[in-house]
């Protein structure tokens, strides 16, 4: 097997590479230099079609034989195929051909608990797959198939809504070199996917809908080096794409990019659990459309470090929150560790932002049993005595089109609280005193380019500081049917220039 360090990941990455060097599970970027590959159908191991026997000993049989014969596909035929859960090889793929759907069994008994090695405080929200592997290599789920999680939304199944105990489609732990591309999830009972601890993990083309569920979010990275999350479809209830640091180790050089996302909740998420921090993230050329909360969300509150983020190119459409950037003291320990350093939010750049704010709609009858949130400012909020530093925002455009309760001049009086141990969201602070951005608890922001305007009656000025330094406010442009200054700027605020 020829492997990638990652320095040469990241280069993969950000030159437009289409995949790893995994001979057998590749992609079409190595076909210059074509092999055979060994090919191994469930079909000859038992597995019956239809969904209603289960194939679980069968489809564990084909992995295990191609596995033993130094690895290749396993072949999910066209067809409907019941199963438990699956444990994944080092060196093996699982190919879903068109028409093929794999289809979870609605009971508990088919999917045995799973620990993390060493444990860790995600052990909390995974404790079931669909599709594991723990500790192996070059592994991947391909094809045009489906994964489907037999959801059961009217409660009649075992698995109910906000329980951890559901499982999940893929949970591969400490894996290494990792490629799932083009299948389509629907119906997910839990996270529809997540990589703990996994070095060079590359999502690409895959499609996620019909996730109803609470909790179902689209795509979790937890504590990864070396990743890739692009050109994926994403609709789900909860956080589109989230990355999550429940160890010391983090999220490290990653890289979300090209993917249309729509979530109940947050478009593209770091945090909110944030122990390892994140480091060395890209986010760019994006489109979040019809997102209830926000739709980019920076979030420490449990200790770690967030540092040279990069945010661009984005598109929003019917967003609650276009920007959302906290550090808090929540600290959430480590598992294991009794003690939290305070968090560090530094080094962040967002540019080439387009938003519409508006109530997202609903689009069918179980959309509209969820979430009803209304949209809030953005906000940029450190606490007391931690500040954060560095920020550039600078070519953004945000239309705020109304048709939700208007604030007042009151609400630009309001004294906010800190709840600096609260969950973070959009909403922790209630009714923001500005329309545009609220700023609070910052050192070195500099925002250029900035144009806020907002279509119904409003009372607040568009920018609120308080408790900021050494900042830059160039080109700011603001539009409201209702006088109001574009600046309020606290009396504890200091090296303020206006340009």
């Amino acid at each position: 097997m020829k492997h990638f360090d990652r320095r040469k990941f990241v280069q993969l990455g950000i030159t437009g590479g289409t995949g790893f060097l995994i001979p057998g599970i590749g992609t079409a970027a190595f076909a210059a230099a074509p092999q055979e590959i060994l090919k191994v159908n469930i079909l000859d191991f038992g597995a019956k079609q239809g969904g209603v026997e289960r194939n679980t000993a069968a489809i564990q049989k084909a992995v295990e034989s191609c596995f033993n014969k130094g690895g290749g596909q396993v072949i999910i035929p066209a067809g409907t195929f019941l199963s438990g859960a699956i444990y994944l090889k080092s060196n093996v793929s699982l190919y879903l051909e068109k028409d093929a759907v794999l289809l979870a069994s609605p009971y508990f008994k088919d999917f045995p608990e799973r620990q993390p090695k060493p444990a860790a405080r995600y052990q909390e929200s995974l404790k079931r797959a669909f599709i594991y592997a723990q500790g192996e290599q070059n592994i991947s789920v391909l094809g045009p198939g489906i994964l489907d999680g037999n959801a059961k939304l009217d409660g009649s199944g075992e698995f109910k809504e906000k329980n951890p105990d559901n499982p999940i489609f893929i949970w591969f732990d400490h894996c290494d070199n990792v490629l799932v591309k083009d299948v389509t999830f629907r119906r997910s009972v839990w996270w529809t996917q997540a990589y703990s601890v996994c070095r060079h993990v590359h999502i690409d083309h895959i499609s996620v809908t019909e996730n109803y569920f609470y909790n179902a979010d689209g795509c979790d990275i937890l504590d990864c080096d070396d990743f890739i999350v692009e050109n994926c479809n994403i609709n789900c209830d909860d956080d589109a794409i989230c990355l999550k640091g429940f160890t010391n180790t983090g999220c490290t050089r990653g890289i979300i990019r090209n993917n249309k996302i729509r979530s109940l909740c947050n478009g593209i998420k770091m945090g909110t659990d944030s122990s390892g921090g994140f480091r060395d993230i890209t986010i760019e050329n994006n489109e979040v459309w019809q997102t209830e909360i926000s739709g980019i969300a920076l979030q420490i509150v449990d200790g770690g470090i967030m540092e040279n983020i990069t945010v661009r190119n984005i598109l929003m459409n019917g967003i609650g929150t276009p920007i959302t950037m906290r550090l808090g003291d929540r600290n959430r320990t480590v598992y294991g560790e009794l003690t939290v350093e305070p968090g560090i939010l530094r080094n962040v750049y967002i540019g080439n932002i387009k938003a519409t704010v508006n109530t997202p709609e609903k689009y069918n009858d179980e959309e509209r049993k969820r979430h009803n949130f209304h949209p809030y400012t953005s906000s940029i909020c450190g606490i007391p005595d931690n500040y954060i530093h560095d920020v550039t925002l600078e070519n953004i455009s945000i239309t705020i089109a109304g048709g939700f309760p208007a604030a007042t001049a009151d609400d630009a009086l309001r004294e906010i609280p800190e709840v600096s141990k609260k969950y973070p969201e959009n909403m922790m602070f209630g009714a923001l005193p500005a329309y545009g951005f609220y700023i609070r608890h910052v050192k070195g922001i500099r925002m250029k380019n900035i144009s806020v305007d907002i279509k119904q009656k409003d009372g607040r000025p568009a920018f609120m500081l308080e408790d900021v330094h050494r900042s830059t406010f160039e080109d700011i442009k603001t539009q409201n049917v209702t006088p109001s200054p574009a600046f309020a700027i606290h009396q504890g605020c200091s090296d303020i220039h206006l340009d």
